[in-house]
């Protein structure tokens, strides 16, 4: 989609009729003015406006501020605008509503959702925010200068695709964009915590999307599948035989795995399945999603402890 963006600044006294010349457009960008303090000059309480933007396929909000109290009426206009194909949101304060929508209203043709950073925060092929010397390796969206006002509002201040009001209702998808944030207490980000991370969680919903929708790739952003750090080797061993083996706990690839068996997927513009391969150690799909599946824990094994002798080690119990 190659058409200009129309960019609408909304500034002080900003008013509906002079959207009046833009309603024929397809992108459009929404530019909310703040003061000298941050803060929105104009804002809306009524999104029923959208509604008029007939031919509209791309939305991007750039510092828009939708509060709790008017979520429900700002996704319900989004939700009814039939040739929204995009929504991109910058610098921006997106909350879900509070109370279901009605289980038929959902975008028809909706194919994307983006979410833009400063390229300060976004880690690149070209570029490495500064996570200091402690956290170099750290995946994630981020850095550790701003990370004190930044973390809270990159993991609360707007959804993932998945949390969307009735997202298994969007079968025209084709992209999923997630957005993996810096922490510091997590060394995969905050959206891979270890054990039931925050994208496991929501992995049977991405897996619906992948067999209703006619998706053809995800990304995940602030995750580098180059990185040595997220294939170090976890060694364990069996608390009653004393037979030692490789403790398969990572929950990027545990989730990869589960995608993939749901459809061949392109990720992160790549077929993930050599990386796959690269953190099981086999070679073949049935071998890589047995480990996945059992984490690499023999057939048998009660209690194991992980590390190895002369560092920390844990008792695990299966």
């Amino acid at each position: 989609m190659n058409k200009t963006m129309t960019v609408i600044p909304i500034i002080v006294e900003f008013e509906e009729k002079e959207f009046d010349s833009d309603l024929e457009k397809e992108q459009i960008e929404l530019a909310f003015v703040t003061d000298n303090e941050g803060k929105l000059v104009h804002n809306f309480k009524d999104w029923s406006f959208l509604r008029k933007f007939k031919k509209l396929k791309v939305l991007k909000l750039y510092r828009a501020e939708i509060l709790n109290r008017f979520s429900n009426n700002f996704f319900t206009n989004l939700y009814s605008m039939e040739k929204l194909e995009k929504l991109i949101i910058e610098e921006s304060l997106i909350s879900l509503p509070d109370k279901p929508l009605p289980s038929n209203l959902f975008p028809k043709n909706f194919k994307e959702y983006e979410i833009k950073f400063d390229l300060k925060y976004l880690p690149s092929d070209i570029f490495e925010p500064n996570k200091g010397k402690d956290y170099k390796e750290y995946e994630g969206i981020g850095d550790l200068d701003d990370l004190e006002y930044t973390y809270e509002w990159f993991t609360k201040g707007f959804p993932q695709l998945y949390d969307f009001p009735n997202i298994e209702k969007f079968k025209k998808l084709e992209i999923l964009n997630f957005y993996n944030i810096f922490d510091t207490e997590n060394s995969q980000g905050h959206l891979f915590e270890m054990d039931n991370s925050l994208f496991y969680k929501k992995i049977n919903i991405i897996k619906s999307l992948l067999k209703k929708a006619n998706v053809k790739k995800i990304n995940i952003f602030g995750l580098n599948l180059n990185s040595n750090k997220i294939y170090d080797e976890e060694k364990a061993r069996d608390d009653i035989t004393g037979k030692s083996f490789i403790y398969f706990e990572g929950e990027i690839f545990k989730s990869i795995t589960e995608l993939y068996n749901t459809k061949k997927i392109i990720f992160n513009s790549e077929n993930p399945l050599k990386y796959l391969k690269k953190y099981y150690r086999v070679s073949n799909l049935k071998e890589i999603t047995n480990l996945a599946m059992t984490s690499g824990i023999p057939k048998g094994v009660k209690n194991f402890t992980l590390g190895e002798e002369g560092t920390i080690q844990i008792k695990m119990k299966v």
